[in-house]
């Protein structure tokens, strides 16, 4: 099994644009990874394209439905490509938190880096496609599918079609060959993305008149979105900038050309992720219960135990509210410390003109406001303006 596993690895590399792999995984009596594994090979239109899907099953052997975390762990060919080397392949705790999903491994635009993007089990293809940004510090999985909030479900069950990505070096996407977040190879891997989203949804016929997918960013994920909005705006029917930090009175600062010594000894340094951080969004009395706070950090420690480390942060001087031209929506709670509201005033103001635009202010809620009590409005407003009007970003690429 394992030189199959390296062949199959082998032909990824050598026909990355025609690879997908989707897993799913299925929590059965305590195991993360129990059920029948079947890997199969697709020639549908003679690219070689393979997948590997994991069906649940109860009528699996007992030497197959038996077997341990270590041993499923050793042998990678059980697992999506994209988990390898991060803590959903090495950390069973971690690994029930992708119950309910599919994992899908996407090779990269450029380098082939296999990013790891989840969806909702059994995706419904009719339904309106909308890829979801991470912030700075956790992975998708606790801020999008956390158990009883999950935002993933939510969506599903209001006619739209989840796809959250997990960046380089976050959750089930292991860190490339320089072990660093960059601004731009975001931008790259979410592009790769909405590419790989329309195509599965057949958004490529304009015959059909159909939009391409929508694009939600959270924090500094709503930055990345921002920046993929400017660039490549025929990628996207919709962009929503979720308590974005854009601000134009902040300036990030170059790295210096010349230090002296070894100046990456600091930024190569591993760094602990720590519980108050994970639930330092969380600041109004009463928007979420002690128990469920706990829950998402817990969830959060799982996904992420090490930061990841952001570089070239200068590379966000580049947004500019101006140069957004498809539909736009600026929604954040009304006491978010991150989003204030005369920043986001601000925002919404010098959107570029030409399609519509909306500004919502959630009042009673912070920051994270998908998971707070309130979050039904959350999803209700988010939900109304990607399924409503039409103008702008209809252009297929």
């Amino acid at each position: 099994m394992f030189s199959v596993q390296r062949l199959f690895i082998k032909r990824f590399q050598l026909a990355r644009h025609s690879y997908i792999a989707t897993g799913r995984l299925t929590v059965n009596e305590g195991h993360p990874f129990r059920g029948a594994v079947a890997w199969r090979k697709d020639y549908l239109d003679g690219s070689g394209s393979s997948s590997a899907r994991y069906l649940s099953s109860s009528s699996s052997s007992s030497s197959s439905s038996s077997r341990s975390m270590s041993s499923m762990s050793t042998n990678n060919s059980t697992i999506a490509p994209s988990l390898i080397g991060t803590p959903f392949a090495s950390n069973p705790e971690a690994a029930r938190l992708l119950d309910g999903l599919d994992v899908h491994s996407i090779p990269a635009d450029g380098d082939g880096h296999l990013l790891t993007v989840y969806s909702k089990a059994g995706e419904e293809m009719k339904k309106r496609p909308i890829v979801l940004l991470h912030g700075r510090t956790w992975s998708s999985v606790p801020v999008y599918h956390l158990s009883d909030r999950s935002i993933m479900e939510a969506f599903r069950a209001a006619d739209l079609e989840p796809y959250a990505i997990d960046f380089r070096g976050f959750g089930g996407t292991a860190r490339d060959i320089t072990g660093k977040v960059v601004p731009h190879r975001c931008v790259n891997d979410t592009e790769t993305v909405l590419k790989w989203v329309a195509e599965r949804h057949g958004l490529r016929d304009h015959k059909e008149k159909l939009e391409m997918p929508a694009l939600l960013g959270w924090s500094q994920g709503a930055l990345v979105a921002q920046l993929v909005a400017q660039k490549s705006p025929r990628l996207l029917s919709k962009l929503i900038l979720y308590g974005s930090i854009y601000d134009p009175l902040v300036r990030y600062p170059r790295a210096p050309l010349y230090t002296k010594g070894n100046a990456n000894d600091k930024a190569d340094s591993v760094i602990q992720n720590e519980y108050d951080a994970a639930i330092e969004d969380f600041t109004i009395e009463g928007s979420i219960a002690p128990e469920q706070a706990d829950s998402f950090a817990e969830a959060a420690l799982l996904t992420d135990p090490e930061k990841a480390m952001w570089t070239r942060l200068d590379e966000f001087n580049n947004c500019d509210p101006a140069r957004v031209n498809v539909p736009t929506l600026v929604i954040a709670g009304d006491q978010d410390p991150y989003a204030p509201l005369r920043v986001q005033a601000e925002l919404f103001t010098n959107l570029g003109r030409g399609a519509d635009r909306s500004w919502s202010i959630i009042a009673d809620a912070d920051h994270a406001v998908h998971l707070l009590e309130g979050r039904g409005r959350f999803l209700e407003i988010v939900t109304n303006f990607v399924e409503n009007g039409v103008k702008g970003g209809t252009t297929p690429f």
